[in-house]
């Protein structure tokens, strides 16, 4: 009897291990979960977003005059008041898609949306990035026409001028097609706001980089609407000691990365929160959403 229970016994042991062999096995031959599909800017969640904008972004002081407009945005001031969902669309090109960016939500456009939603409780904004990397102004013109202005948005965030720079479209059919565009928005009835080239170290050593910047300001002025003075405003934060250009941009030194994208999202807001409130549409004075 005692050697027929310690073969059972063995018999027993012997199960087990297999038992757990198999197991480990089966753990070892398993394919790897697979990561989650990444998500598009528009569909990725806008925590992430949010919780990039209440970090705060810090040595990004520039002169006040650099980050505010000159002209207002009466339809968006009016959208604030009237609707509680608030459409804009961020046209552009690898600036706006965020080339350079760790995530989606770190790109200009979602850092922008999550800040403007902090500043008016009560309203959502909906900032659509409809950025393309390699874009031509023409380009971001066909798509205003063949889409972006029958959206209807509140406001276009045009983002414009280094690609026709780098590859010398010519300054007067630069000109033409800014113009053409910014008429074309505005008589729609939708606000816009022109955003010139980024800075970057080579970029001044681009024949007529500076004339692409020069015609984007003759515009901004001649059709009275804001313009965002992007190479400015980093060129100062460079400038003031703020900032190195490695800081501010990509390992490819020229794309922006997380810190300037936040830095431009910010200043952003500043601006168009000051013509809001020029408009004396306050979030306090702002009636129940919708």
């Amino acid at each position: 009897m005692a050697k027929l229970l310690q073969t059972a016994a063995v018999v027993a042991l012997a199960h087990v291990a297999v038992c757990l062999g198999a197991g480990s096995a089966s753990a070892q031959q398993a394919p790897a979960e697979q990561p989650p599909a990444a998500q598009s800017p528009a569909a990725a969640p806008k925590s992430e977003a949010a919780q990039l904008s209440s970090i705060g972004i810090k040595g990004c002081n520039v002169p006040r005059d650099l980050a505010r407009f000159d002209h207002p945005l009466a339809r968006l001031s009016q959208a604030v008041v009237d609707d509680r969902i608030v459409h804009i669309i961020a046209l552009g090109s690898s600036s706006t898609a965020g080339s350079g960016a760790s995530t989606p939500q770190a790109s200009y456009p979602a850092r922008l949306d999550a800040e403007l939603d902090r500043r008016f409780p009560g309203r959502d904004f909906q900032v659509a990035n409809f950025g393309t990397g390699g874009s031509l102004a023409r380009d971001m013109l066909e798509r205003l026409h063949t889409h972006i202005i029958n959206l209807k948005p509140a406001l276009v965030i045009w983002q414009t001028g280094v690609n026709d720079a780098i590859q010398d479209v010519g300054i007067e059919e630069f000109r033409e097609t800014i113009v053409r565009g910014v008429r074309d928005i505005k008589a729609a009835g939708i606000d816009v706001i022109l955003v010139n080239q980024q800075f970057y170290p080579r970029s001044e050593r681009v024949a007529g980089y500076t004339d692409y910047l020069r015609v984007m300001r003759e515009v901004s002025e001649a059709e009275r609407v804001p313009l965002f003075r992007r190479f400015a405003i980093m060129k100062h934060l460079v400038v003031s000691g703020q900032h190195t250009s490695e800081e501010l941009l990509a390992p490819d030194n020229f794309h922006l990365n997380d810190l300037s994208y936040g830095c431009l999202a910010d200043l952003m807001a500043d601006a168009i929160d000051e013509r809001i409130k020029a408009g004396r549409m306050t979030a306090s004075k702002l009636p129940p959403p919708r």
